[in-house]
């Protein structure tokens, strides 16, 4: 799981000057034209401003996306830096849940790990912390300690009994 982890997060690293240079160069191959009015010689560093901090894998999945005519945008030229952008991080919100949701399964199996036992100096502390707030708080013990007013019936026993026998939550053997 922790494989899966890195390398969902080196996809999500930020795009690189190089990387965006090559992207454009993509889609200007592919025939499409630059935005009216943009300097070809200062197009990679305007995408690559537009970019920052947007995903490579982003970036590569919407110059695919682009190029493949899969966006309802005008096929002729290349989005403008604003528009690329915003498909490029589109693009990367499925790999970015992808690792949320592994980082979240990965947390949820080490929360669900056997605790170590209780050992018998903490059992102590407990005791001794219970036994000071029974002293301390007198009407507290009615709430827990209220008497039965009348004999239990064979079901409840038996009813009782089954709980009784059920293994503690969570794996520890000791109660408190």
């Amino acid at each position: 799981m922790d494989q899966q982890i890195g390398e969902l997060a080196d996809q999500l690293e930020p795009v690189t000057d190089d990387h965006v240079s090559k992207s454009i160069r993509s889609l200007l191959a592919a025939g499409l034209a630059l935005p009216s009015g943009m300097d070809p010689d200062k197009a990679p560093d305007i995408f690559g401003f537009a970019l920052a901090g947007v995903s490579s894998c982003g970036v590569q999945k919407a110059t695919t996306r682009i190029i493949r005519g899969e966006y309802e945008i005008n096929r002729a030229f290349v989005p403008t830096p604003p528009e690329f952008a915003a498909l490029a991080r589109k693009e990367a919100l499925a790999i970015r849940a992808d690792l949320n949701r592994l980082q979240l399964t990965k947390e949820s199996m080490l929360d669900a790990r056997p605790h170590e036992k209780t050992d018998a100096a903490q059992m102590a502390k407990i005791r001794d912390l219970v036994s000071r707030f029974k002293q301390q708080n007198p009407a507290a013990e009615r709430c827990y300690a209220a008497p039965v007013k009348e004999p239990m019936t064979q079901e409840q026993e038996e009813y009782w009994a089954k709980i009784a026998a059920l293994p503690p939550a969570g794996g520890q053997n000791e109660t408190v």
